[in-house]
């Protein structure tokens, strides 16, 4: 048996112990694990000097602030152009270096994660020259050598949004820096971005660095007219895909190069839609957790500004940052009439003990508990509230023994109640038999002449102060589009003959399966499945039978079930004028009635082609075309009473009274 001396078994546990310290380095994957919850300090060391735009010099209680909140990383954007000598050796202040590891300091000390990077060096971007590659380099071996012994938690950033740089240039610099800052930090965690503005698609072209401890970085605040321009609202299921696919296409490319990303900005102006802006950051934070992203939103101080600096508290977005997951409640809000505002949530989870709903009016940012409920409630009604106030609400799935699940704030103006009045959108019913553009639906507002399941007309073509979503149908009118289950447009119009008529309703689908129904006051068509046009655009024609009585009554088309269709005309055609329905003495059919069906059995060289089952009112109940022999019409859930049966041929009609009842 081999023997070893004491000398050789304290190499070994040396060896063991500074292998134990190598294998604990923190990895690029471990590092984005644990700083999931991020936040920017803009606007304060990127200025041309410090405190030089709208905020004053940072303050080490920020970093309590930080750190009390439940933030994980602290991102700190730092300028050096004006701190830095314009020959050799490119000297940058001592004092501001200084400065730069002051502010980072407190925020290790309290065990945050920091990212320091060079910002806003535009003299670099917008002239690639040697002279400025030679400076850029010199910043940067200087930073490194200054923040060497840093605790790991401090990572690089070689440059924030490299507009101006061509992707070769972009690549170059990167890799000569990663270089440079390799030399005295082998393995200090760094940060790299795609040129141009640093998306998502020059993330995934970017040039990938041949080294082990390098995380890939995009910045977001798209879509660019709402994030960046407070234009328009945002939160439909197209929004939402279209952002969910530019996180598919990162994670991707994250998993075929095993490299964890690092989304650096993101968020929306402050002036955006408030509903539309919260759904905008939870949108952010669930797809950032549902593929492992670290995640820093963007906080200027000013239109972006999330922590009021000197007030020491926060605007609402922090808790979304904070609290929000993907199974948090999903909130809806509406307000009915001038009595009751009634939220709507959608649960993700059933061990919650729990559900408390907050409250707060107006401007003030305190929320209060107005609520508490069961775990699976699913709706609260907040009982006549002052009138024309503001409220705010969130709902959150409540733990005894953790953090609740926030869902984001949702917003609604409770006013004072002015009933509403119908009028015509034309000024005057329209006429029967004639053609009714669908977009032409009643004046009166929501849940009076017309229910959409959005508040918001989003393309704003047609009637935009209106929440049905109407669109442009390439200059040659318009159309209601995406309407869904549950979505109904009344029209006031004026019936000028009784008799039967042929409806048709002009669509245009893609998918197969939407269904809808019409009435006019007590007369219902039946429900109506639509077929695909193969188009959103080239519509085709679906028909059904109704019997209408004379005078002024109320349309309304109403959409049974999904999937979505676009609505372009109704067309109403006079196919049979009479004042009652006929008796007529001549025998087409025989009926015979059981307990659940009536027979209709057509007599010799009748040629019928339309059987229907009307109420005495003249609402169709059912409708056979181009009838057999014989056919059955089911009877079961029908009230008793008189009903009739007409039919009809090429040249006559025929009807005849029944009455159903009860067994």
């Amino acid at each position: 048996m081999k023997q070893f001396n004491p000398k050789q078994i304290l190499f070994l546990i040396y060896g063991l112990f500074i292998s134990t310290i190598i294998s604990a380095q923190i990895t690029p994957h471990g590092a984005i694990q644990q700083m999931q919850k991020g936040i920017n300090l803009g606007n304060t060391h990127e200025p041309p000097t410090e405190a030089g735009w709208n905020n004053p010099k940072a303050q080490e209680y920020y970093f309590d602030l930080y750190k009390e909140a439940g933030f994980d990383c602290v991102r700190i954007p730092v300028r050096y152009d004006n701190y830095t000598g314009k020959t050799l050796p490119y000297k940058v202040s001592g004092a501001w270096l200084n400065r730069i590891e002051e502010v980072a300091d407190w925020g290790l000390k309290r065990g945050l994660f920091v990212v320091i990077n060079t910002h806003h060096e535009d003299w670099i971007k917008s002239s690639y020259t040697d002279a400025n590659k030679a400076r850029f380099d010199s910043i940067w071996s200087q930073i490194a050598v200054k923040f060497k012994d840093k605790p790991e938690r401090l990572i690089f950033e070689i440059i924030n949004e490299p507009h101006g740089l061509t992707k070769a240039q972009n690549d170059d610099l990167h890799a000569r820096v990663l270089s440079i800052i390799r030399k005295t930090n082998p393995t200090r965690l760094v940060i790299f971005q795609g040129h141009n503005w640093g998306g998502s698609d020059e993330l995934i072209t970017a040039a990938i660095p041949n080294d082990k401890y390098v995380i890939g970085s995009f910045h977001s605040y798209d879509p660019y007219l709402f994030g960046l321009e407070g234009q328009g609202t945002w939160g439909t299921a197209s929004d939402y895909n279209q952002l969910e696919n530019k996180f598919k296409a990162v994670s991707n490319w994250s998993v075929k190069n095993n490299i964890p990303v690092f989304l650096g900005e993101f968020g929306s102006l402050k002036k955006c839609e408030f509903n539309s802006r919260m759904r905008h950051y939870r949108a952010y934070v669930e797809l950032s957790q549902k593929y492992g992203f670290a995640s820093m939103a963007w906080d200027d101080g000013g239109d972006f500004r999330i922590m009021e600096r000197q007030q020491k508290s926060w605007d609402e977005v922090k808790d979304i940052l904070i609290y929000t997951t993907a199974k948090s409640p999903v909130p809806l809000v509406k307000v009915y009439q001038d009595s009751i505002i009634v939220i709507n949530w959608a649960n993700k989870v059933s061990d919650n003990d729990s559900i408390i709903i907050q409250r707060r009016a107006g401007t003030s940012q305190n929320y209060t508990a107005i609520a508490r409920l069961k775990s699976d409630e699913t709706s609260y009604n907040d009982v006549k509230p002052t009138v024309n106030q503001t409220y705010t609400y969130r709902v959150i799935a409540h733990y005894n023994d953790s953090t609740g699940l926030y869902s984001q704030p949702i917003q609604v103006f409770f006013p004072k109640w002015v009933k509403p009045v119908r009028v015509p959108f034309k000024g005057v019913p329209h006429e029967i038999p004639g053609t009714i553009e669908a977009e032409d639906f009643d004046k009166g507002g929501e849940d009076f002449t017309y229910h959409d399941a959005d508040v918001s007309n989003i393309p704003g073509k047609y009637r935009p102060d209106e929440g049905v979503d109407i669109y442009d149908r390439l200059g040659t009118g318009f159309h209601i589009g995406n309407a869904i289950a549950g979505e109904w447009y009344e029209y006031s119009v004026d019936v000028k003959s009784e008799g039967s008529y042929t409806f048709t309703v002009h669509l245009a689908t893609v998918y197969n399966g939407g269904k809808f129904q019409i009435s006019i006051d007590s007369a219902r068509s039946e429900i109506i499945t639509v077929a695909s046009t193969l188009s959103n655009l080239n519509t085709k024609p679906f028909s059904t039978e109704m019997y209408l009585y004379p005078g002024k009554r109320i349309m309304r088309f109403t959409v049974i079930a999904n999937p979505l269709f676009n609505i372009d005309k109704f067309e109403f055609d006079l196919k049979t004028a009479n004042r009652n329905f006929e008796i007529n003495p001549e025998k087409s059919f025989q009926l015979t009635q059981t307990a659940n069906e009536i027979i209709v059995a057509q007599n010799s060289n009748q040629n019928l082609n339309h059987i229907g089952l009307y109420s005495v009112t003249g609402s169709l109940i059912k409708v056979i075309k181009n009838p057999g022999n014989q056919t059955v019409i089911p009877t079961v859930g029908l009230p008793a009473g008189v009903y009739i049966i007409q039919a009809s041929n090429a040249s006559k009609r025929f009807s005849e009274k029944v009455i159903i009842n009860p067994f």
